[in-house]
């Protein structure tokens, strides 16, 4: 069967091209995709980051803010929208606006036994959904860039934050992971389940950025039934939000 997902064109170059979104300020090279809405909140209502801009509602109508790392140097912070096309619709805007290095923040589903909030730094993602498929030539898996995984790790290390370093299992259809896939994924070596890694870093490899994620473990598929724990509760995302501004001047 030719499957039309295995039917991958390297061109560079679309009938059309994404544009950057208007901003009352330049871009800056380094942007943040937090998917913690109510972190970007308090940054902004504690007068830390400024709204300089928006996506269009179509895709959400985002508020694009600008904030600044411990030295002073701007960075952007946007919530992508959850999923894979919508993520890396996203990201392809803000790379023609001139960004060149990502740090990715969110949530995942343990599928090993993890603590709430441990953070996971992806080194590779499976590639269970369909946007990477047309940004890199198909296959099960995707690697991460080995430096930026390395960067981030050292990072967090400096910082004294516990982590946990592995392979993501990125799906479509978070609701059909199934007992039996689940226990498939876990044996492949996935720590967690999330549902944007792989097509993100297809994209930023096709498009030549630098990109890295740091995730934390949130609701847990480890156990017979599946555990909410609460997640996006969690003290973690008020701590990895500025740990991915810093981090995302030293990839």
């Amino acid at each position: 069967m030719d499957l039309p997902l295995l039917q991958y064109d390297p061109t560079g170059v679309g009938m059309y091209a994404p544009t950057a979104p208007k901003l009352s300020e330049p871009w800056p090279e380094r942007a943040v995709l937090c998917f913690f809405h109510e972190q970007i909140a308090a940054l902004h209502e504690q007068g830390a980051a400024r709204l300089a801009g928006r996506f269009s509602v179509e895709m959400g109508g985002h508020g694009i803010y600008i904030t600044e790392d411990s030295a002073g140097e701007p960075v952007a912070v946007f919530h992508p929208t959850v999923g894979a096309p919508s993520a890396v619709h996203h990201l392809e805007r803000v790379i023609a606006a001139g960004v060149r290095s990502i740090v990715v923040c969110g949530g995942t589903g343990a599928l090993v036994s993890l603590a709430m909030g441990h953070v996971v730094v992806p080194t590779g993602s499976i590639r269970d959904e369909g946007t990477s498929f047309h940004y890199a030539p198909a296959g099960s898996s995707i690697e991460a860039d080995p430096e930026v995984v390395t960067a981030l790790t050292v990072f967090l290390e400096e910082q004294s934050v516990p982590h946990a370093v592995g392979l993501t299992w990125t799906t479509d259809a978070p609701f059909r992971e199934t007992p039996s896939k689940v226990a498939m994924r876990r044996d492949q070596g996935c720590l967690v389940v999330e549902m944007e890694a792989s097509a993100l870093v297809a994209a930023a490899r096709f498009r030549g950025v630098k990109l890295g994620l740091m995730l934390y473990a949130g609701d847990d598929l480890s156990g017979q039934t599946w555990d909410l724990r609460n997640w996006t509760a969690s003290d973690a995302r008020a701590k990895l939000l500025p740990l991915a501004i810093e981090a995302s001047g030293r990839i």
